[in-house]
């Protein structure tokens, strides 16, 4: 009997460390995608800035995002363009496998806000798309306003 309870218990402790490891596997395949031409449009009071990407989804399940965060915004909003002075926010963008969303060309974009004083007004900066499964680096370049 004792011999029996130690095969299970073996059994036991070899599915959850297998289950495990898939899981860490699936998270890291769930969070892959590809982010080309991103840019952050700093506002011309230089506290709020617009970013826009493009972003494919190279994952066989959707790809949530839920928004962004980097070294200098406290906030990010994401939001749709409805008319010339409406905007509505979205509380998440969800893209399917293996598909692309263009927010370059789109009425949907992303406003970073809160920026600090000192915020770079050229170059580039690092950001993490926030993901319901974690976050995804990426790097945007700065470019002012109109």
């Amino acid at each position: 009997m004792k011999n029996l309870i130690s095969l299970y218990l073996s059994f036991f402790l070899l599915i959850v460390s297998t289950v495990g490891a898939l899981a860490n596997d699936t998270d890291n395949l769930y969070q892959s995608a590809e982010i080309e031409e991103a840019s952050l449009t700093l506002s011309d009071d230089n506290e709020t800035a617009v970013l826009r990407f493009k972003i494919t989804n190279q994952t066989l399940s959707n790809l949530i995002i839920l928004g962004v965060i980097g070294p200098y915004n406290v906030k990010s909003q994401i939001l749709v363009k409805v008319d010339d002075t409406k905007y509505v926010e979205l509380g998440s963008i969800s893209i399917e496998p293996e598909e692309s969303l263009d927010l370059t060309t789109s009425h949907m974009f992303i406003r970073l806000s809160d920026l600090p004083d000192g915020f770079q007004k050229t170059g580039k900066v690092e950001l993490n798309i926030i993901l319901s499964a974690g976050k995804l680096p990426f790097m945007a370049h700065i470019t002012n306003g109109s």
